[in-house]
């Protein structure tokens, strides 16, 4: 009866449209009040699920992507790009795909790389003579690699959620990030053929060389990251705080694009989206604090298992449901509300939790390119002026080819495993 009146709940809030995080206290209030258990236990869980260390890394991230997006490495990374990839056919949509890769190793999140980026990838192309509705399609599915590489704030979550190496995940999220890079830059080549549009001049190596020059700061970032956390250096956490401190260096004092009078509005961004991912945090841990008393992982995984035991065919139901939650609801929501579910049928399975981390981020993120919630879709059509029932039906071919790759990250555990076997010495 209680389960009925929740999902009741959560159906119905969600149908009138209000936010997400309402959504999940409101489940939540049912719950403790149909118990008879006093509500100040939802603040009480709030504040324990946000009391963790590493979870300081989600704040420090955001921070530095908004330093460096202030920093004037955006200009840099597409004409870094550009230089590579402008020459080839649809080269436009190519740096689009490249530069959205680029800035994925900085923010760690698709909303941000399309808010970012989008302006001025959508009007390059548009300049360019691609039509409007093919250049925010490219946008948008181009940005959903960025929580899949490092740094990656789904990641960070779904490491803490199930206790698992963020360095690791990390590591894991290179290969499939690439591959879905690669997908749709192979699907641009075969979709151009029916444009009309030349490719830019090829550029000289000299050309090249300034680019990558310039991009080199940027670039790096990742890389610190990943051989600080290897390399003994620093923990995740600190990793995020390192990351923050380079961006503000390379903006203030190499590109000299930072300015003193920029600092205000960015921390205040990047307090605001900390506000509102932490939020939600906060309440997605309530209830998965519900799911816990209440045992529904444990019936959860009886009730899979009954169905099969086959591991292929449970990975198949595992991703069709995760990619139908992803519609309507946050990424970060559910990844904490779902991990405790699926996590001990993966492991009972003998899944590696690392190379599930990497199938379930990309699940999720999906779910931004998606009506009914589908937050990317929104933020690019306000930015290009595509009606959004246009702008799903025209970037139907990307979610394709992404949720092909999502099937052989899948089924494939090596390629996301390739690198944290290697470098963690399994």
């Amino acid at each position: 009866m209680i389960a009925a009146l929740g999902v009741g709940t959560f159906v119905v809030l969600l149908l009138i449209g209000l936010p997400i995080l309402f959504v999940i206290a409101a489940v939540c209030l049912v719950f403790f009040e149909s118990k008879g258990m006093p509500t100040l236990m939802i603040m009480q869980r709030m504040f324990v699920g946000l009391d963790q260390f590493v979870i300081l890394a989600v704040p420090m991230f955001i921070l530095a992507g908004k330093l460096m997006e202030t920093g004037g490495t955006l200009r840099r990374l597409i004409h870094f790009a550009l230089t590579l990839l402008g020459h080839v056919r649809g080269g436009l949509a190519q740096v689009n795909v490249a530069a959205s890769m680029f800035f994925s190793g900085i923010t760690g999140a698709a909303t941000a790389d399309v808010a970012a980026l989008g302006p001025l990838e959508i009007k390059m192309m548009k300049k360019g003579g691609y039509p409007a509705d093919f250049a925010t399609a490219v946008t948008i599915s181009s940005s959903v690699i960025g929580p899949i590489v490092p740094p990656s704030i789904p990641l960070v979550i779904y490491g803490v959620v199930a206790s698992t190496s963020i360095g690791g995940l990390f590591l894991a999220g290179i290969v499939p990030g690439l591959i879905m890079g690669g997908g749709l830059m192979l699907l641009i080549w075969a979709l151009t053929f029916r444009f009309k549009v030349s490719p830019q001049p090829r550029q000289p190596l000299s050309e090249m060389a300034l680019a990558a020059r310039g991009a080199i700061g940027p670039l790096g970032l990742p890389l610190i990251i990943i051989v600080g956390i290897y390399g003994g250096f620093f923990t995740p956490t600190e990793a995020a705080a390192v990351a923050s401190l380079y961006a503000f260096v390379i903006g203030m004092f190499i590109y000299r694009e930072l300015k003193w009078k920029h600092l205000p509005k960015v921390l205040l961004e990047s307090a605001l989206i900390t506000a509102a991912s932490l939020s939600i945090l906060a309440v997605s841990n309530v209830l998965s604090w519900v799911f816990s008393v209440e045992l529904i992982p444990n019936k959860f995984a009886a009730f899979l298992l009954s169905i099969t035991d086959n591991i292929y065919l449970l990975l198949f139901l595992i991703n069709v449901g995760l990619l139908l939650l992803g519609c309507v609801m946050e990424t970060l929501a559910a990844i904490i509300i779902t991990v405790p579910i699926f996590l001990p049928i993966i492991t009972q399975m003998g899944i590696d939790p690392i190379h599930f981390g990497v199938v379930i981020a990309i699940n999720l993120t999906l779910g931004l390119l998606t009506p009914p919630l589908g937050l990317n879709l929104y933020i690019a059509s306000a930015i290009s002026g595509v009606r959004v029932e246009r702008l799903a039906l025209v970037n139907l071919p990307f979610l394709g080819v992404l949720i092909f790759v999502l099937f052989v990250v899948t089924y494939i555990p090596q390629l996301s495993l390739f690198l944290p076997n290697l470098l963690m010495g399994n």
